[in-house]
């Protein structure tokens, strides 16, 4: 992997700098080891490549959808088995925290993960090779947020059936990163590993695990939401176990804003700024516009795209919003003074946490509707 300069603004003038202000955090010299770009989960790439040979791959992934694992190979049960082993690091409290703050954050969390963490992320432009790779830039927006949310909002749930919705989506998303690498070094030859590292490899798994925290937590507190320290010590703690799920070994990775900040930097390094692909896929997110039926009144349901881009031009920096093309908008600080000034409205946690989870859900089966509408009459 080769080091380069392009994101020394990021933490000089950008996100990074804020995010070192905002967390009390300062960077040190300690260094990571490249090595991590071209670690990634070979233990399952060997199962997922046997039951592709040997027809079993579509079954074992309609289980991990359905919830139904009856008459399915000896050796996946034996992996599922041992990927869902509980470490015993694990804090139940402190999962609990994670996932309640998940779902008392509704729409506004939404809002920052969509428009901060996912589209901030296609400034790093090693992020959206293996998409691009595997065709993913030809999808519908559409879809690829409905996938994006469903993962989301399975794995942060504090209902009965919340541990097996966890499990299911993280193993269901392990064996599609698993297929999809093995799609690409099979497919393409001329993949530029001393550029991009292996796809979807171990640092770049991190750095999206980083998305989830720092970005997250960073936005909330951006638009006056407040957080507990248990809260934000729990999202770490959520997204440490969900790692694990995902195949990562827990010992690398982040516990805190700390230790996320200093890895992120180290990562950044050795990003490229964002090519065609990259724009292609911001300008796609950027043009969605799926109305979104939690909101009130029609005429903000049907210009949902001014909303996210207002929201985009409050929490993305100048430079990346000049790398990424994205436009601003007239009176663009309005949409994020309101959702500020909903948030200093008292509300009791509980009730957060129980109508968040109802928005969270509702926009969700409105993507999904949509997704639907798209696949059956694609000029929609």
């Amino acid at each position: 992997m080769i080091e380069r300069d392009f994101n020394d603004n990021f933490w000089k003038k950008g996100n990074g700098k804020a995010f070192l202000r905002w967390s009390n955090v300062t960077l040190t010299e300690e260094r990571f080891s490249a090595k991590l770009f071209y670690e990634f989960d070979e233990k399952v790439d060997l199962l997922v490549e046997h039951w592709t040979r040997t027809g079993q791959f579509g079954r074992i992934m309609k289980s991990l959808h359905t919830g139904s694992f009856d008459k399915l190979p000896q050796d996946f049960i034996e992996f599922k088995n041992d990927a869902t082993t509980t470490p015993e690091w694990l804090n139940s409290e402190l999962l609990q925290y994670g996932c309640e703050l998940c779902e008392r954050s509704g729409l506004m969390g939404l809002l920052i993960l969509r428009n901060f963490a996912l589209l901030g992320g296609y400034n790093f432009a090693n992020l959206t090779k293996p998409l691009v790779a595997t065709g993913a830039l030809e999808k519908d927006a559409v879809l690829r947020l409905h996938h994006t949310l469903d993962f989301w909002v399975s794995v942060s749930r504090t209902g009965l059936d919340a541990a097996s919705k966890r499990i299911n989506a993280c193993l269901k998303t392990r064996l599609v990163h698993s297929a999809s690498r093995l799609y690409i070094q099979k497919k393409m030859p001329d993949w530029e590993t001393e550029k991009f590292g292996i796809p979807i490899n171990h640092a770049d798994s991190i750095a999206t695990n980083i998305a989830f925290t720092v970005y997250f937590l960073y936005g909330l507190q951006k638009l006056n939401f407040k957080c507990t320290t248990k809260e934000s010590q729990g999202i770490f703690h959520l997204w440490k176990y969900n790692a694990y799920l995902l195949g990562l070994p827990a010992a690398i990775v982040p516990e805190n804003q700390a230790e996320a900040l200093q890895f992120f930097n180290f990562w950044t390094r050795y990003q490229n700024v964002p090519d065609d692909d990259a724009l292609k896929l911001a300008h796609a997110l950027l043009n969605e516009n799926t109305p979104v039926n939690v909101l009130k009144f029609d005429f903000i349901k049907k210009n949902m795209g001014y909303v996210h881009k207002s929201v985009a031009n409050f929490l993305i920096d100048k430079e990346f919003r000049r790398r990424l093309e994205i436009p601003s908008v007239p009176f663009g600080g309005f949409i994020p003074f309101v959702v500020k000034l909903k948030n200093q409205l008292h509300k009791t946690r509980r009730h957060q946490i129980k109508f968040g989870n109802e928005e969270q859900l509702s926009v969700l089966r409105d993507y999904k509707t949509r997704a639907q509408q798209q696949k059956n009459h694609p000029k929609l």
